[in-house]
């Protein structure tokens, strides 16, 4: 789990970065607040992909738990309880298909969004069909896959 003091200790310029201009504090602190104690797992073999989105959510406040590819991933929420799952499509062993379907066996109530480079829409009504709540293109703005985010952890109920 990434420490947000390891992020952005001094705010700064990654606080800027991250939210744009300096006079947005009272929207990071209420994002901040509403996203407190709620979990994402963020599954991917690319490094820098995985760095990239923990640091976006923890800026907005959720707690971030990184696995590199499916079965870490698994083994993961068998111990901690996510309330959703940002998963690459493309991985070694088991790709993000094979994960979603694993994962919503497991835990239905868990909603899963797989990102990918690839734009073949029976690959995504596939995805759907196996219950992912979405389907983000990589390279997508940042502020549509959080808005994604925020739509899909009200879905999350635990039992």
């Amino acid at each position: 789990m990434l420490d947000r003091s390891e992020v952005n200790g001094g705010r700064g310029r990654l606080a800027r970065f991250l939210w744009g201009r300096a006079d947005e504090k009272e929207a990071e602190i209420a994002m901040e607040h509403r996203n407190k104690n709620k979990s994402v797992l963020v599954v991917a073999n690319n490094r820098e992909l995985q760095y990239m989105l923990s640091l976006r959510l923890i800026s907005a406040g959720y707690t971030v738990y990184g696995a590199e590819n499916a079965v870490e991933a698994l083994e993961l929420m068998e111990k901690h309880p996510v309330d959703l799952v940002l998963t690459d499509y493309c991985m070694p062993t088991m790709d993000g298909l094979e994960f979603l379907s694993v994962s919503r066996m497991r835990w239905p109530e868990v909603p899963v969004v797989i990102l990918s480079g690839e734009r073949d829409s029976h690959m995504v009504q596939e995805a759907v069909d196996r219950g992912a709540f979405a389907w983000v293109r990589k390279g997508a703005e940042t502020t549509t896959l959080m808005q994604v985010v925020a739509l899909a952890i009200p879905q999350s109920v635990h039992v």
